[in-house]
């Protein structure tokens, strides 16, 4: 509906011309006996009455079918990027700005829409052009082929130029999302810019991108110019040839005054309405240069991804069992045939230097990782054949690093379990001992935390993140260094809290402070990837081994 209103361009292109021409030819036919013209002029008139009324009507019902259409197409292109990009794992996200991603939706959602309004006046121009070419044929055979070879000139021209300006485009688009990232992950981490106070050191990381961007841009267009400049030129051409051999014909009787009129205004009409699509070109080709870039994400294969026959995780026990298992970050093989067998309800704590593999552990039972080969169960069921959903449902993460959303404390804990009522949330945080720093926020519950929880303390946003594992209560808990980051006494609190938590729970728990996991049903010992050691805090002191040494060179309780 959108392109068949624009045609109302065309017909205001192609018609009017007509129509001022069989006017005039009324008024030269009744020049001495003018009173004889009205019952002739009447018709002409009222068809033009008609094609103004008309046009008028046409144009504004696809000025209100664009406010209903773009706003939708905007808001689809969005959410389907954003559906598509969310659902990565954290690997996509580690290798790939996030800056850089928000921008790649935000220039898809703008830029196809500025397509669009591009073709919605490309369109009628084209068929301006094609109309005027069986007019002209009509009319005289020869205009039409001076209008013809006129338009394979054109073609020429767009062939050599248009492949050029759209590479072009695309290159640029690819550097500019590439500083936007630049951009972002600077003004991202303002406080260790601040910090350290390297405003000038950033700025000239960035000046040498920016240089690239800067010449990409000019390099597209330049080569716009160009196609500009050639197509000028060949506008100018047509318009005298045209308009020369109209006029010839003419003053050889060929074409009658109305006749010549009609295609003087509609040579212009046409040259105009092209004249002015290549005035639009070049935000035309940076509009494709730059969607065509964002779309590459689309292309980006998600590497976590539910079967098509994928089933709803059924947990009622919490059995972890880990089948050789083969993991590994690019060249670096982290797990071998890794087998594992934790029970359900058995509290398990994980020990051993940064990098041994016991965050990679936690990961793959939540399927942020996938294996190379191997299965993970959970009560029987292989993990890779369920769906993520159900499987995350089953089994609460509290991170080393809690990631807050710039939202406030009531919704940051709720994000536990949406659905939680008001009562339930309160409750989550007064077991989190999150209730007593809440209460004496200047808004209490309702204080927005800032930027990634920037309003917080370490020791309050882990809180927090306690707090939505309490409101969860899902079968299996995995808590990475969970209490890292809170002072003694507030981790005193919170480990009777952790205790009720892990009630009838199969529990992992990874933690540099091994007094934590003295109660521990077991202890794993990584090493490389590998289970060196296993067993209870005592009988890995009595092995006198890796825990022994680990213990020794604890200084207040910690690693």
């Amino acid at each position: 509906m959108l392109f068949l209103g624009s045609l109302a361009f065309t017909a205001d292109i192609i018609c009017w011309p007509y129509l001022f021409g069989k006017f005039i030819d009324v008024l030269a036919l009744f020049q001495e006996e003018r009173a004889k013209a009205w019952s002739f002029l009447v018709p002409i008139l009222q068809q033009a009455v008609i094609l103004l009324v008309g046009v008028a009507i046409a144009l504004r019902t696809r000025h209100f079918l664009q406010t209903r259409v773009f706003p939708r197409l905007e808001a689809d292109i969005r959410m389907t990027m954003f559906d598509h990009i969310q659902c990565h794992s954290p690997k996509y996200f580690a290798d790939n700005f996030p800056g850089s991603l928000a921008n790649k939706i935000s220039d898809m959602t703008t830029e196809v829409t500025m397509i669009f309004e591009h073709l919605l006046f490309f369109f009628p121009a084209m068929m301006t052009v094609i109309f005027s070419l069986i007019i002209l044929w009509n009319i005289h055979s020869a205009l039409a082929f001076i209008f013809f070879g006129w338009l394979v000139l054109c073609a020429v021209m767009c062939g050599i130029f248009v492949p050029k300006c759209v590479r072009c485009a695309r290159e640029h688009g690819t550097l500019r999302t590439f500083l936007a990232g630049k951009i972002v992950d600077s003004l991202t981490n303002y406080f260790s810019v601040n910090l350290f106070f390297r405003f000038k050191q950033e700025k000239e990381r960035i000046v040498p991108v920016q240089e690239e961007e800067r010449q990409a841009h000019s390099t597209a267009q330049r080569y716009v110019a160009w196609l500009f400049t050639g197509l000028s030129g060949t506008l100018l051409l047509g318009v005298f040839g045209l308009n020369a051999f109209m006029i010839a014909s003419w003053f050889h009787g060929d074409l009658s005054t109305g006749e010549a009129v009609q295609i003087f205004n509609m040579i212009w009409g046409v040259m105009s309405a092209v004249w002015w699509c290549c005035e639009v070109m070049p935000a035309f080709f940076q509009s494709i240069g730059i969607a065509t870039q964002a779309f590459s994400v689309m292309q980006d294969v998600n590497d976590v991804q539910d079967l098509l026959d994928a089933k709803e995780l059924v947990v009622s026990q919490g059995d972890i069992v880990f089948d050789q298992v083969d993991f590994h970050y690019g060249k670096r093989q982290l797990f071998t045939k890794q087998t594992l067998h934790i029970r359900a309800g058995e509290k398990v704590g994980l020990v051993g230097h940064s990098g041994a593999g016991k965050s990679t552990l936690l990961s793959l039972i939540v399927r942020l990782r996938t294996p190379s080969h191997g299965r993970i169960l959970i009560d029987g069921q292989d993990i890779a054949h369920v769906t993520c959903a159900s499987l995350r449902r089953q089994v609460v993460v509290i991170p080393q690093d809690c990631q807050l959303f710039h939202r406030s404390l009531f919704e940051n804990i709720q994000y536990g379990r949406p659905e939680a009522l008001h009562e339930e949330v309160f409750l989550a945080a007064k077991k989190a001992h999150a209730d007593e720093f809440i209460i004496h926020m200047s808004d209490g519950y309702d204080t927005c935390v800032g930027d990634r929880g920037a309003k917080l303390s370490g020791g309050e946003r882990q809180r927090i993140a306690i707090a939505r594992g309490f409101l969860a209560n899902a079968h299996i808990l995995l808590l990475d260094e969970a209490t890292s980051s809170l002072d003694s006494h507030t981790e005193l609190l919170i480990q009777e809290s952790l205790q009720k938590l892990m009630e009838k729970k199969t529990t992992i728990i990874i933690a540099h402070r091994l007094s934590t996991l003295v109660q521990m049903d077991r202890i794993l010992v990584f090493d490389q990837g590998k289970i060196i050691e296993e067993g209870t805090h005592q009988e890995l002191l009595a092995k006198k081994g890796a825990y022994t040494k680990l213990w020794e060179m604890q200084a207040g309780g910690f690693l």
